[in-house]
């Protein structure tokens, strides 16, 4: 009934919020298809980066609690289509200045490098990475 649809504020337990969504790194290496399947069964999906201020938010906050080697999957690819990048949260696909890359790209999952200031890379699917999860607000484990 329409009690069920008062709006639950804020992140589960260990979620950072940002501008209304959830997120939440793993520093354990997965690869591309498996990340995206643990980010599911936490109800989310690899982080969408649809504006610059997520852009940074991203690149900067989980930065600081990662090794900061390796970037982030990010939910980006073209696995269904080749060359039509797709979110796998189905955000349009807005790109962020730092990211002229995506007209290069040869291979089907993108990773966040985090030490060439945010940059999106393309890398193949089977990569071990750390990742990145974004839900809605309100999405508990």
């Amino acid at each position: 009934g329409p009690c069920e649809l008062e709006l639950v504020q804020g992140c589960a337990e260990g979620w950072m919020e940002f501008m209304g969504s959830c997120y939440i790194h793993f520093d354990e290496r997965e690869t591309w298809t498996s990340a995206e399947q643990h980010c599911q069964e936490l109800n989310s999906h690899l982080v969408s980066i649809s504006s610059q201020e997520e852009q940074e938010f991203v690149k900067s906050e989980f930065n600081l609690i990662s090794n900061k080697r390796h970037g982030p999957w990010i939910g980006l690819n073209d696995k269904d289509v080749q060359n039509q990048f797709r979110w796998t949260d189905g955000s349009p696909l807005v790109r962020p200045p730092s990211s002229e890359i995506l007209s290069k790209l040869r291979e089907d999952c993108v990773v966040m490098i985090w030490h060439e200031d945010g940059k999106w890379n393309d890398v193949p699917c089977n990569y071990h990475l750390p990742f990145t999860c974004k839900s809605g607000p309100g999405k508990k484990k």
